[in-house]
């Protein structure tokens, strides 16, 4: 938390919180991000992969830094 938490504060809150829920989708909880990377949505989207929405939307991609913490984090076992 210590570390992806402040990510998604700081780059996916303002869209995807509980009030907003863009795409259906409300990281600003641990549940929320944690069903997000359990089914690849949250490292495809982040990733700008084939096949997911680019986000942060009309942003730049995040850092490699930032990236490479969320997916530790989800190899960690979220």
């Amino acid at each position: 938390s210590g570390a992806v938490k402040p990510i998604m504060q700081n780059n996916c809150v303002a869209c995807h919180s509980a009030s907003l829920k863009n795409g259906g989708v409300d990281l600003s909880t641990y549940a929320g991000v944690k069903a997000v990377a359990a089914n690849g949505k949250l490292i495809g989207t982040i990733t700008h992969a084939s096949g997911y929405s680019p986000m942060p939307q009309g942003a730049a991609m995040l850092s490699d830094c930032n990236i490479t913490q969320i997916q530790k984090w989800i190899d960690a076992g979220k």
